[in-house]
């Protein structure tokens, strides 16, 4: 079933790309370079205030001022963030505001390269490793305080483009020293959309699924394990979908499910997409594994081994 919200969002994902094409141009001139930066900064802007709740606003270039004291102060200049609805209006004028009011972080390109991606994913890390676990929930432990994502209208390959996305996404979800870290969107507009998933997988469960010639190193994982629960993390894309929505479509619903792990008032409409399709629940992932142990506590590891009720702090996906 097709639906027009569908369409909308497909209109604006148009539209930046065509914004793309039309300043190719204009972009090759050295001494555009900032004009074209703003202009991009502007489109993506726009979209979210027109797509986010109401009570989400979007700040441009703001440094992060960290927790942690075994780190930096702050994270270098990100390009837009989404500020939580509780965040002191005159607060959000500073040039650096308090990571824990923000409730995601973009970084823009104009044309996504390999360099970018690997520059998100370190500075998606540098955020959240400079953010305290709020509880010792699931939640708390899997899943960040705050989103970070890449966004770009177009990308820098001329051959099988998103094969080559899909290797360097793979490659460095491996290197992700725990879920909570690693990028949680890519959206390029000309292209497709990845976003993150970590799932809890118990024991059983696990064995029940495993394919039926699995590859060595999947064998040795579980057979060194045992018994334990695991989980399991990487940015999705379904590859085997001939016909997908719009990269844009997919991202605003893929947002707003986001959103609603840190605050549920926005489930309502949150569930819409997700019962629309606005974006895929399948795919492909690198899936880096963990044991359950290694990244919670013996509190929750006993929790899930009793089978919890699930809720907004206790899920199985995030």
């Amino acid at each position: 079933m097709d639906h027009e919200h569908h369409q909308w969002l497909a209109d604006v994902n148009r539209s930046i790309v065509e914004s793309y094409e039309r300043e190719v141009e204009m972009a090759q001139q050295r001494n555009n370079k900032q004009r074209i930066g703003h202009r991009v900064e502007s489109r993506w802007h726009r979209m979210l205030l027109d797509w986010l709740p109401p009570q989400y606003d979007v700040g441009k270039r703001k440094y992060l001022l960290l927790e942690a004291e075994d780190g930096p102060a702050a994270t270098k200049e990100h390009d837009l963030v989404v500020f939580h609805p509780c965040y002191p209006m005159r607060l959000r004028e500073n040039d650096g505001v308090l990571a824990s009011g923000v409730a995601a972080v973009f970084s823009l390109r104009r044309t996504i390269k390999r360099k970018d991606i690997v520059e998100a994913y370190k500075d998606a890390a540098i955020l959240r490793a400079g953010m305290k676990i709020r509880e010792g929930t699931p939640r708390g432990h899997l899943a960040p305080p705050v989103f970070f994502g890449l966004l770009g209208e177009s990308h820098g390959w001329t051959r099988d483009p998103k094969q080559r996305v899909r290797k360097l996404v793979d490659e460095f979800d491996h290197t992700v020293k725990v879920p909570r870290e690693g990028l949680d969107m890519l959206c390029v507009a000309d292209l497709g959309y990845w976003v993150r998933s970590t799932s809890i997988i118990k024991a059983e469960i696990w064995k029940i699924q495993m394919p039926e010639s699995p590859p060595r190193e999947l064998n040795n994982f579980v057979a060194a394990q045992a018994a334990q629960d695991i989980v399991l993390s990487g940015l999705r894309h379904d590859y085997k979908d001939e016909q997908p929505l719009s990269p844009l479509t997919h991202f605003i619903g893929s947002l707003w499910a986001k959103l609603t792990i840190n605050d549920p008032t926005v489930r309502p409409l949150a569930d819409g997409f997700r019962i629309t399709n606005t974006f895929p629940q399948t795919g492909g992932l690198a899936f880096k594994r963990w044991t359950l142990a290694e990244l919670t506590t013996p509190r929750i590891v006993d929790g899930v081994r009793r089978n919890f009720i699930p809720n907004a702090d206790w899920q199985y996906l995030f």
